[in-house]
């Protein structure tokens, strides 16, 4: 894969998959405090993976736009794996009848499978330069 989505060179789409990855989160995040406003012990893990996965690993995402090293994509790679986390909750919530978190939920981890793939790839043009 050389282009992101065909269009755009594969070192720009990762700048675009940070800023989206970042607003996806965030909305994630206020979303889910909307839904549990009672700050309980899933809304405590998801604050923690997402700060951890936004400074992680999306920030490191953009530094290796522009240093080319390969252990800043890799840090992406390993701080996406909490989109199992949200896989669960979409189950969960297809279960208790939350038909729209569930729906929202599994369209935010395609697309987050979507974004690993991509992150891949360049993980793996750094690796081979």
């Amino acid at each position: 894969m050389e282009k992101f989505c065909f269009v755009v060179p594969l070192k720009w789409g990762m700048l675009i998959i940070a800023i989206i990855d970042t607003i996806l989160g965030i909305l994630g995040l206020w979303f889910l405090y909307l839904v549990d406003e009672e700050w309980t012990c899933d809304l405590k893990l998801n604050i923690v993976l997402l700060v951890f996965h936004l400074v992680g690993g999306c920030l490191n995402l953009v530094l290796s736009i522009w240093d080319n090293k390969v252990e800043h994509a890799y840090i992406y790679l390993i701080t996406s794996s909490y989109r199992i986390v949200i896989l669960l909750y979409a189950i969960f919530a297809f279960i208790d009848g939350w038909l729209l978190v569930g729906i929202i939920d599994t369209i935010i981890f395609i697309l987050g499978i979507f974004f690993w793939i991509c992150v891949h790839f360049w993980y793996s043009k750094l690796k081979n330069e």
